[in-house]
């Protein structure tokens, strides 16, 4: 069950953030229901089905469909009522792992005894730990410090550029692949070479702003690479 749990949250990831243009997601926004949410329900559909690398998920894959269109839709109801607007992106989140996690538990529930997978755990992390480390962590640490009032969206736009995404993202990847081979040390000296960076920054808030985002990233690799470790020992 963990691995297959782990690949469909891989799977999620990719369909959620990866396969969404954004297009959908300005659509989606305006209308309560919408082409896009069907078109987004297909990707997480067929991404869902390919991920759990059997013909015999497909019922499931068309479950996880049904309820991750139902709560986006839920989601755009909500937003356009202005309702929980800052805390929406994690509610969302949260309720599409709930989902994940209740129908994988119920296909292992049915299937379990003629059913494994061919991927072993250690790998299937290490791709999701990969994919978690790109654009869905980006996305995340955009949207916590949103929440907390730290940036607003039209900063956003002006400072956290396509090259700062880049930058987060391949230092998340390689401070989780240091953790998974025991180089501790090596991710302290990334930390301290990037802060090195920054030293000569008069502007109080964006130095601030840059340490928060700076820390939630390190702290997305950490947790990532503590659990590899946990789940190859």
């Amino acid at each position: 069950m963990n691995t297959l749990l782990i690949s469909q949250l891989t799977a999620h990831l990719l369909a959620d953030f990866n396969f969404q243009p954004q297009q959908w997601c300005d659509v989606k926004d305006c209308k309560i229901i919408s082409k896009a949410h069907l078109q987004h329900g297909l990707v997480v559909f067929v991404c869902s089905w390919i991920f759990s690398f059997t013909l015999a998920f497909g019922w499931m894959a068309l479950l996880i469909f049904l309820f991750h269109v139902v709560i986006d839709i839920t989601k755009t109801y909500l937003s356009r009522k202005e309702i929980w607007e800052k805390h929406l992106f994690f509610i969302d989140q949260f309720l599409h792992l709930a989902s994940i996690v209740f129908v994988v538990w119920l296909f292992c529930e049915w299937n379990g005894a003629n059913y494994s997978m061919p991927v072993p755990t250690q790998q299937a992390f290490i791709l999701f730990a990969l994919v978690a480390c790109a654009k869905p962590a980006n996305i995340f640490i955009k949207k916590y410090m949103e929440m907390k009032g730290v940036i607003s969206e039209k900063k956003e736009e002006n400072t956290l550029m396509n090259a700062g995404r880049i930058i987060g993202s391949l230092e998340r990847i390689l401070s989780f692949c240091l953790i998974a081979f025991n180089q501790f040390a090596a991710v302290g000296f990334i930390i301290a070479a990037k802060s090195i960076l920054r030293f000569r920054d008069k502007d109080t808030a964006k130095t601030e702003y840059v340490l928060i985002g700076s820390l939630l990233s390190f702290g997305i690799a950490i947790l990532l690479g503590i659990t590899y470790q946990c789940i190859i020992f």
